[in-house]
């Protein structure tokens, strides 16, 4: 595990352990990709309790429905399909949608699809973000977040695979991709603590850890300002996507090194053990 440019020595350390020796994963996960996020969930704003939307993304497209009313105060059934910008600006659509009585059986021909407006989703991070829909003559603009419906269990131990990222150093800069075990403690008071063993290139066991207070924002955990500790070094690191599958863990990391290093970690992980 590299060290701060500032300790220029220990910086051999981290040519060694790049040098990973890459064998088949048959029961471990690869790291998720960089730039990979998942906006699936339900999001609202706190404020206002009763309004909401659902995301639903497949790739670079979102399927949205909305919990809106008309005039008349009653529920208006409206989705969207938004695609994602090279910007992450997502963008589509609006539809209003009448169908069949509910407690009929479904008539196709009763069923009508027009189209309405436009909706813009533009992400502020992983979790929260702005949304803009227009509905005929009318534009609603409003801040969401993720809507936490019910906490979920985190800690266990999990097996996989971290992927390091380095920019911006004095050198080693490049991704590197490792073995790890990890072990996750969620306390009562709502601090986790993520207790790295990873693998070098010659098999040799390499530890590192994070702990902080957890926020829950829907589907997701993040620690902020997380107490980032490796080789008899403290640092902070922005943990966030965390998520919880049914299969394992996954998430993400920054830290900054000092002097322009910055760390971007990855780590994507099977369940071994609750």
């Amino acid at each position: 595990m590299p060290v701060p440019v500032t300790r220029i020595a220990t910086m051999a350390m981290l040519t060694r352990l790049r040098t990973l020796v890459l064998v088949v994963l048959a029961t471990f996960a690869f790291a998720r990709p960089a730039a990979a996020v998942d906006y699936t969930d339900i999001w609202w704003n706190p404020n206002e309790s009763g309004w909401g939307v659902n995301f639903i993304q497949a790739s670079n497209f979102i399927f949205a429905t909305f919990f809106i009313y008309g005039t008349d105060q009653q529920p208006t059934w409206v989705t969207a399909q938004l695609t994602a910008g090279s910007n992450n600006v997502w963008t589509g659509p609006l539809y209003y949608t009448t169908g069949s009585f509910y407690g009929a059986p479904w008539n196709p021909n009763q069923q009508t699809t027009t189209q309405v407006g436009t909706a813009t989703f533009v992400p502020t991070d992983s979790a929260t973000g702005q949304l803009t829909y227009v509905v005929g003559t009318t534009t609603v603009v409003k801040t969401i977040t993720r809507q936490t419906l019910k906490s979920f269990f985190a800690g266990g131990q999990y097996a996989g695979a971290v992927q390091l990222v380095y920019s911006g150093c004095s050198s080693g800069n490049g991704t590197s991709t490792y073995w790890t075990q990890l072990a996750v403690t969620q306390r009562a008071n709502g601090t986790m603590r993520f207790a790295w063993q990873a693998y070098d290139a010659n098999g040799n066991p390499f530890t590192f850890a994070m702990d902080g207070a957890s926020v829950q924002q829907g589907v997701l955990y993040r620690l902020p300002g997380a107490t980032y500790t490796f080789d008899s070094t403290t640092l902070t690191a922005n943990m966030s996507q965390i998520r919880v599958t049914t299969q394992g863990i996954e998430g993400t990391w920054v830290s900054n090194f000092g002097q322009g290093c910055v760390e971007n970690g990855y780590f994507s992980l099977l369940w071994v053990s609750q």
